[in-house]
Formats: structure tokens, sequence, C-alpha cells
């Protein structure tokens, strides 16, 4: 056996019982869905690997090409730093150039929430290129909450990708990994963060098994049955400048599926995984975005516990992609690593997350977005499964699986493995392969190259607090199973908590729609330069300083305090209109004028008619009014406990006086009314110019006025106590 070999070599066996790690690992009904022989396959490392690829391999299709993906762009481009052309015009190239081709895209058809992050309407996007023989469908046949999340693309069923990277914003990225990359910003004008990822190219039979699979995927979705490609062996598929690192291999397709619409579970790669760990001699590496399965990491713990256990070496990201995402996923990934730290007894546990520091400072996190495991010299998995519950069993996910039958498969492993490690420490492959044979450990390999700008550091992961109500709720972002009603409400709502969780969830539910609001004005011809909304805003600037424009907004808040239209919209709306300087003078003024009228409606209809309305916050206010007169006035419109009309009347009908109520509610609307027509006044300028700035100042100032509403009201509360 060569020396490049000696990973394989047997370790002597420990006190407790084993299962047999010299069994095959690919089982077909077990591990995988289809074990087949490949003619070739490579793996690509990182975005610039994987596009150029599939950049070279799709003009030399001839029937069909398959794009299935969890989320996909028609602007970007597969040569970011050459053609910029976008994958629309790409696609639309290819079918002027065969008349035979058809493209088929399959996309999960995602929830509202992110299409902020995503191409609008991407059926029209791609309807551009004027060929019915271009289609793109959004799947939604699946369960509640889960996803479509496979990353698939199939040509003729004869060479197919599979892994973790979608045609998407922000995939591709070079193994350098430099903190300011131009080519990762040509999708959107976003410049993006370091990205690391991978993807399995496939030819042969495995090819043919993923091309079946994405066509029974397209006809859940579509009822439309496709026949096979026809079987064409004269020429290769495989794109030129691309060596393939196993030839031929034994490959595997493992899946998961949920339970739904009268398909059974399918828990192929949770199964591999959990087997693959159980029959490590030497090593288990792992990249993956997520690390939240539970059973997975009491395997690897118990590995770690043996004497004579495999290292553990597991590489992810610093923090999740987003504040929701990282709150949501770190109280899992803090369960998971707790769990490995506490039995990691012999020091054979390194979980760490790269950086780049060259030229920058502080150092880059990249972010690894990988779904991969490397176990010894003999198994090697990529796909688009992360270690979390949901797709291990909820999300449609697709694996590929390599074991090694020979010592070319298994040097082409530890190929894998040492590249992997290599590029994210800073040196080559084959420089860190030697040190791991004359250390004889990956970890101590590890340990002596790490240190310069491109390393790895300790991933420390502390799980986020949240309040009692809201923990339910974000396990079920990551569930273990399709959710029913009854799930939902054994999780969120038992019955000692199912009021409190019922006025979360109105609050939860109003912000949505305001979200949802916002969301469509956005994406609406309302806003922007042209907009409606500008129009309208420039005609009040044009009037702001006439007598027009005074007489306006007078009549406004004397008209929205008949309606009962909410005080504060129409003040923030004079922000917007007249600016941060005539605007609070306008606001106060049309808001006195409005209060005035109200209080006069009460005088005339009187005590009487209070009396009548018979509530106990009604008979409150009155009696409050009645005798504290100008402090409970100023008191109750910076405490506004109930509509601004309705105190306007109760306070008409009371016995303030009408010099005592005028001058509280000057004094105590004053300062909200500066705030929200600030307010006001950045929202305007967010709805001219609506980019990401100005949001966060709307954001900022609305959140300074919830702060001090909270406080307030509080104070407010103390003194009514005492």
């Amino acid at each position: 056996m060569s020396v490049e070999l000696a990973e394989n070599v047997d370790r002597p066996p420990g006190g407790r019982a084993a299962p047999d790690r010299g069994t095959a690992l690919l089982e077909e009904g077990v591990t995988c869905w289809r074990v087949s022989a490949a003619a070739r396959a490579a793996l690509l490392i990182d975005g610039a690997a994987y596009f150029e690829a599939l950049r070279r391999a799709l003009p030399r299709a001839q029937h069909s090409v398959f794009i299935v993906g969890w989320d996909i762009r028609s602007d970007l481009s597969l040569d970011p730093l050459g053609d910029h052309r976008p994958l629309r015009s790409f696609l639309r190239r290819l079918l002027k150039r065969r008349p035979q081709l058809q493209i088929r895209v399959l996309v999960w058809d995602w929830p509202f929430f992110f299409s902020l992050d995503r191409e609008p309407l991407p059926q029209l996007q791609f309807g551009f290129a004027r060929s019915r023989r271009l289609r793109l469908v959004l799947d939604c046949a699946h369960p509640a909450t889960a996803c479509h999340h496979e990353k698939i693309v199939v040509l003729d069923g004869r060479l197919a990708f599979c892994g973790g990277i979608d045609l998407s914003a922000g995939r591709w990225d070079r193994p350098e990994h430099r903190p300011h990359e131009p080519g990762r910003g040509r999708v959107a004008g976003v410049i993006r963060p370091p990205f690391h990822d991978c993807m399995l190219m496939v030819e042969g039979e495995p090819a043919r098994a993923l091309d079946e699979l994405v066509r029974d995927r397209w006809y859940g979705a579509t009822g439309e049955r496709l026949a096979a490609p026809p079987k064409d062996d004269r020429a290769s598929l495989w794109p030129e400048g691309f060596e393939p690192w196993f030839e031929p291999a034994r490959v595997a397709l493992a899946r998961t599926r949920p339970a739904w619409s009268g398909q059974p579970e399918i828990r192929e790669i949770e199964t591999l995984y959990l087997r693959a760990i159980g029959a490590a001699r030497r090593s288990v590496y792992i990249e993956n975005q997520y690390l939240t399965v539970l059973p997975v990491a009491d395997a690897l713990a118990a590995r770690l516990g043996e004497p004579d256990g495999p290292e553990v070496v597991i590489v992810g990201p610093k923090e999740c992609e987003g504040v929701v995402e990282t709150a949501v996923m770190d109280r899992g990934r803090a369960q998971f690593l707790e769990r490995l730290r506490a039995a990691d007894r012999f020091g054979r546990l390194r979980v760490l997350h790269p950086v780049n520091a060259e030229g920058a400072n502080p150092p880059m996190p990249i972010n690894v977005h990988a779904k991969l495991m490397i176990v010894d010299d003999r198994l090697l998995m990529v796909g688009s499964a992360n270690l979390s519950n949901r797709s291990m069993r909820l999300d449609t996910e697709c694996n590929l699986a390599l074991e090694a039958q020979d010592d070319s498969d298994r040097h082409a492993v530890l190929r894998a493995r040492d590249a992997l490690l290599g590029e994210h420490l800073g040196c080559d492959g084959a420089t860190l392969a030697a040190r791991v044979r004359a250390l004889g450990s990956i970890v101590a390999a590890i340990d002596a190259s790490n240190g310069g700008a491109r390393r790895l550091e300790p991933l420390e992961i502390a799980p986020v607090s949240l309040p009692p109500e809201l923990v339910a709720g974000v396990a079920l972002t990551d569930p273990s199973e399709p959710l029913s009603m009854a799930v939902l409400e054994d999780r969120l709502a038992p019955p000692s908590r199912r009021r409190r969780l019922l006025a979360l969830a109105l609050r939860v539910a109003i912000t949505l729609l305001a979200l949802l609001a916002v969301a469509l004005v956005v994406r609406s011809d309302l806003v922007g330069e042209s907009g409606a909304i500008s129009e309208a805003l420039r005609l009040a600037e044009q009037n702001r300083t006439s007598w027009q424009g005074l007489v306006a907004v007078l009549l406004a808040f004397l008209l929205s305090s008949l309606l009962f239209v909410p005080v504060t919209i129409v003040i923030a709306g004079t922000g917007a209109l007249f600016g941060p300087l005539l605007g609070p003078v306008y606001a106060l003024a049309g808001s006195l004028l409005a209060a005035a009228a109200a209080f006069a409606v009460g005088r005339l209809l009187g005590r009487d008619w209070v009396r009548q309305l018979a509530s106990r916050r009604v008979m409150a206010l009155n009696r409050r009014l009645t005798r504290h007169g100008l402090v409970a006035m100023a008191v109750l419109r910076l405490f506004p406990v109930a509509p601004f009309t309705v105190v306007n009347l109760i306070a008409g009908a009371s016995e303030l006086r009408a010099r005592d109520y005028m001058l509280g509610s000057l004094i105590g609307m004053s300062p909200g009314i500066v705030l929200m027509t600030l307010f006001g006044d950045r929202l305007g300028a967010w709805l001219r110019d609506p980019n990401v700035g100005n949001l966060a100042v709307v954001v900022g100032i609305a959140a300074l006025a919830l702060a001090l509403a909270w406080v307030l009201t509080r104070w407010a509360r103390r003194r009514t106590r005492s």
C-alpha cells in the first residue's frame, strides 16, 4: 500500500462493540435510492469551478436540460469576470443553436417573505427568452412549511451536477475567497461576502438516475409526464479542461422526502450519515452550513468517546445568514456542539470556521454553505442536505455519495479532503497531505498549518436567549416532521400558555401585514422618482408655503377626526408632505383644530351621553379629566389610552375647562408630533428613493418611537399603581 493511502490502515478495535467497518455503506433501499457506476466523477470546489464547468457543458446538450433549484436568477452570469451575458440570454442562444433542445427549470415556489431577496416573477424573467422550449415552473408540491431544496442540473440524462450551489446571487466565488471580489457582485449590483460550496459532477448511470428523479419532480409539479432522452453514447458531454477525479466510480443517490400526499417518508441521507459515522476508522470530515441534527451529534459523540475512535473535524460558518436565521439555527448549533465537546475526552475534535485576513481588518469570515462529508479514504458525500432537522426529514433533498472501490478511488477521496482543508488553511492540498502523513493525524496537521492570513478559527456558538413564548415557535422553523394543526397546537399552544400566545400571534400577524403592505408598495409603481406617490409629494412641496397648503392640512385633520382615522397616521403624512420644519407646525395646528371641533361636539352631547357609553374606561377618563384638569389632559395626550376622537368627545362632555383642555393638548401632543413628523419626513424620503439607507433611518426612528412609548407607558403604570 502506498504511503498516500496510509489512512486506510485499520486501527486496533476498542473495548466496546462496534459496527462492521468493512461492509459496504451504500445499500439500495436503506442508505440510498440507486447505486450505479459512473463513467467519470469530479468534485467541483467553489462556485467559479462549477459555473465554468456548467458553461462549457451546456452547449453540448442535444435533447434536454433540467435545472432544479431552491432559487434562480435570470440575470446571473456564468462567467462574471468575462462574458457578462445573463443566464436567460445564454439559454436563449442554446435554443437557437439546438432546434431539438428542451430546457426546463423547476424552482421552489417560495413564500412571500423570501421575495425581498429574490428576483421577482422569475417566470416572466425567463419568459423573455421567447421560446416555448424554455419553461420555468414554481413547485409547491410539498407539506406546509417544507421546501424543495435540491440543486441539480442534468444534461441529456448523461451528465449531471448535484450539490449545494444554486444558480443565484452570491454563489460565485474563487478558492482564494478574497475579501473584495468584483465577480461576487455582478448579480443585483450587491457585493456579496466570500462564499464556499461544492458540487459533484457525474457522467453515466448516476446522471441517468438524476434525470429520472427530476422528471418525477416535474410530473409532481405539473402533471406532465416526460419521456426520457434517447441513449446516446457517441460523444461525451464532459466539459473540456476538467480532470475526472474518479474514473470509473461507484456512486449512490440518497434522498430526503417527507411523508405527504400518499408518498412514504424517505430518510436515506440521515441513515447514510449515521452508518458512515459508525463505520469511520480514522477520521470524519464535515463541512456544513447548519448543525442541528442531534442524532448525528450523538453518533459523533459516541465515536469521540471511544479511546481509539476517529478524529472529527467540522468546518462551518461563523454566523448564519441574517439575524433571524442566526437566532433560529444557533440554538440548535449550540446544543449540537455542546454534546460533542462534552464527549471529547481524548482531544480528537476540532470545530472551526474559515476566515481571510488578506487586506481585511478584522478578518473576513467565509460563508461555508457546503453540505459535505468525507469518512476516512472511503466515502465522499456531497449534496443539498444541511445537517438540520428539516433537511433530514421534511425538505426535498438529494445527495450523491461516492464509495471508494480501489486505491485510485481512495487516493481521490483523500485528495478531496486535503484540497478542502488546504483551501481553508491557505496551502495546497499536497502540502497538507504531507503533514498528515508526517504527523499521523489530521487534527495535528491542522494545528501545525494554522495561523496564517487564511486560517481556521475555533467556532464558538452562544445560543440566542428568547422569551419562553418564542422558543417553541423557533423550534418549528427547523422541524423534524411535516406540520399539521395538531402538531402546531401541541407545540405552540399548551393550555397554560394559550392566551398569552394568542396575543403574541395577533401582534406578529399585524407586524407581518404591515411588512407585506410595505413590500407591496416597494414592488409597485407607486414609489420611485416617477411614481404616483412622488408626484403627490412634489405637488405638496410646490404648495407647502401657500394658504392652499395650510387649508388642505386643516381640512384633512378635521375629516380624519370625524372618520376616526388614527391621528398619528395623519401627522406622519403631514411630515412626509411638508418636511421636518413646516410639518410639525401644520400638524400641531391641524391636531388642535380637530381637537377643538370634537371638544365642541362633546359639549353639545353633554354628560348624559358619556353615561350612556357606560364603559369602565370611558368613565375612568371622565373622572380623571374632571379631577385633574390640565395635567390629566397633558398625560392623556402623552399616553393615548383611547382613540384621539374619543378622548376629545369625552373631554368636551366632562367638566374640563376649554382653556385647560387646549393647553393640555398643546403640551402633551407636541413631543409626539415632532417625532411623528420626523418619521413621516424620512418615510417620504424613502418613498421617493426606496434604498436601504433611507429605509434604515425610517426603521430607526420607528424603533425610537416604540422604545419611548414603552418607557413612558411603564412610568405611567407605576404612577397609576402608586
